[in-house]
């Protein structure tokens, strides 16, 4: 008698498991209610292809220079179009045309701030206070 009680208990047991797993795959899936973090040293985007095309990440202080955090919107290319960037010092904006020669940087270091604007072929406007 024993026997039959603890084999009825495993059969039940197992039903319930297996409706469980059958729920999962019938219902949809559904994201968690609840606004997660991501938290990391770095981020990546990447194309279909495998290629970087955004990353944000922090640079470690170097010689000269403190610690800065740094956003990159890439070209398909490679190439960096926009980036963003703050430290402890300052903050920078820049964005780069497709021909890698015209470019705009916005740029505030310290007490001091500019706008740099470059044409194709090196023409140069300077903007600052």
């Amino acid at each position: 008698m024993r026997r039959e009680v603890v084999l009825g208990v495993l059969t039940a047991a197992n039903l319930v498991l297996l409706l469980g797993i059958g729920l999962t795959q019938v219902l949809p899936a559904t994201a968690q209610g609840g606004m997660g973090i991501l938290r990391g040293s770095a981020f990546e985007l990447v194309d279909p292809r495998g290629r970087v095309r955004a990353s944000l990440s922090i640079q470690p202080e170097v010689e000269g220079a403190s610690e800065t955090v740094l956003f990159r919107l890439i070209h398909p290319n490679g190439q960096p179009s926009v980036k963003i960037s703050a430290s402890m010092t300052g903050a920078g904006l820049s964005f780069v045309g497709g021909d890698d020669e015209s470019y705009i940087i916005l740029e505030a270091d310290g007490p001091e701030s500019r706008l740099k604007m470059v044409e194709q072929g090196g023409r140069e406007h300077l903007v600052s206070p």
